[in-house]
């Protein structure tokens, strides 16, 4: 894979994310295999979070101490581990006050937790998982950037955060001089939900427009809208039977005959070739399924190109 600079930092990222969200339920001799697949083609940016694994049992901090442990003993260098914090509870996840999960207290305690289990000084990238749009940018915004001048976090991330809160949050920072958000991940891919198409955890219509306008990077998670592209029609998931995704998997499968490629890995050339920053998060458990995810970087889309498989 090739690797990219990340705007705004002194990071360069493999064009593709490994993302950690349950991969830690399989056995050590099934995932092992898998990231270093990942490793040895060239990826260096693992996606984990505070809350991954807390529906396991005993898996609260699983995701985080596993993937420090694993880049440790392999001796791996320029690896980035972006984590998360800022969850609201949930089953088996600690309890709290649900207008509390963005609050400094937790935040810190968040990050507490995240280091220890990590067993690093600082993070490197560092989310909010949640956005509350109860709290006031300017609380988040000047807590976060308190956190960048003790060292224990360089750069932010706003995972499930719409365009609006995010563009608000660095105005603030923009003024004040301070640390904004670098990064987004939402949940986006060429195949839109069903049930949510336009909320904050979705990337389309005016967000959309503000990344491509702003030129502001992504990193998205279910970027092959859980295998929508590879499925036959009496195969999907509710969440993305749609009349419009149907003609969207159509037109990449038309392309795909064209170039002698899957219609998954068009539906990934069409993410990284957006004239934006694109770092898709690959969550797969399949060995095959990462290493055809890897040759869609060889897929080059123009604006045409991209603008039909949208939209016809």
């Amino acid at each position: 894979m090739k690797a990219r600079s990340l705007p705004g930092t002194d990071l360069k990222l493999s064009t593709f994310c490994c993302g950690l969200g349950d991969v830690f339920a399989l056995p050590r001799d099934q995932w092992e295999p898998l990231l270093d697949t990942y490793v040895e083609a060239g990826g260096n940016f693992f996606d984990t979070a505070h809350a991954y694994c807390y529906w396991l049992p005993g898996g609260a901090g699983l995701s985080e101490i596993t993937i420090g442990e694993y880049v440790r003993r392999r001796g791996l260098k320029n690896i980035t581990i972006a984590t998360k914090g800022g969850h609201p509870s949930s089953w088996r996840y600690r309890t709290i006050h649900q207008d509390r999960y963005l609050s400094p207290e937790r935040i810190r305690a968040d990050i507490d937790d995240s280091l220890a289990r990590l067993e690093c000084d600082t993070i490197s990238l560092y989310y909010l998982h949640r956005d509350d749009p109860r709290v006031p940018v300017s609380e988040i915004v000047e807590f976060l950037h308190a956190e960048i001048q003790r060292g224990r976090i360089r750069y932010l991330g706003a995972s499930n955060w719409s365009a609006q809160r995010i563009a608000e949050a660095n105005e603030y920072a923009r003024v004040r001089n301070l640390e904004p958000f670098i990064i987004s991940e939402p949940r986006w891919s060429l195949a839109a939900t069903k049930s949510r198409p336009d909320t904050a955890d979705s990337l389309s219509g005016e967000s959309l427009g503000w990344h491509r306008e702003n030129h502001f990077p992504a990193a998205p998670y279910s970027p092959t809208a859980r295998g929508f592209f590879a499925k036959s029609s009496g195969e999907d998931s509710q969440e993305y039977d749609t009349p419009e995704n149907h003609q969207r998997r159509e037109r990449a499968r038309e392309l795909a005959r064209k170039l002698n490629v899957t219609p998954t890995q068009v539906a990934l050339a069409w993410l990284i070739s957006q004239p934006f920053p694109v770092f898709p998060i690959l969550g797969t458990k399949s060995r095959e399924r990462l290493m055809e995810a890897f040759a869609a970087e060889e897929i080059a889309l123009g604006n045409e190109e991209l603008e039909w498989l949208a939209n016809g």
